[in-house]
């Protein structure tokens, strides 16, 4: 049975200073124990808010490092079950970090439509001439430019 820890007001103010690369420590530190044995496949790891009272850090740091044994494979998570070990060979490898100044990684950005990379193509056209992607950069107002409160003004009178 496991029972409610009212804890959460002495962790929020750790998570707020935890930095990147402390949270990927933490990681590491899971994926060693992954690694040597002491946690094998199939073996539940705690809640996520039972591994951020017992290591003293805030609960949303302890679903990154969650997350990021997730993205390296090394666990499987079953709603309403909780987060396993996962079985697979590769576990236990750390994952390297995104180099600084890369390009941004689409790994889990993929077409939900049928046609949405068509959409999402012609959306984009047009943004290779650089006037046209400073214009599209440029801060928006509160109240739009003047072409868009035309449309928008044109589209409600209908």
């Amino acid at each position: 049975m496991i029972r409610y820890i009212a804890r959460s007001k002495e962790n929020i103010a750790l998570g707020a200073i935890m930095s990147r690369f402390e949270y990927l420590k933490l990681a590491d530190a899971v994926a060693a124990e992954i690694a040597s044995g002491a946690l094998k496949a199939g073996d539940r790891l705690p809640p996520q808010r039972h591994f951020a009272y017992d290591r003293n850090i805030a609960v949303s740091t302890a679903s990154r490092v969650y997350t990021e044994l997730l993205r390296r494979g090394l666990v499987v998570g079953e709603v309403g079950r909780g987060t396993f070990v996962s079985g697979e060979a590769r576990r236990g490898n750390a994952a390297p970090p995104e180099p600084r100044g890369a390009r941004i990684d689409l790994e889990f950005n993929y077409p939900l439509l049928p046609h949405q990379a068509t959409m999402i193509a012609k959306s984009l056209e047009g943004l290779e001439r650089p006037e046209v992607l400073e214009g599209a950069l440029r801060p928006a107002t509160s109240y739009g430019t003047r072409a868009a409160r035309t449309i928008s003004s044109e589209f409600l009178a209908r």
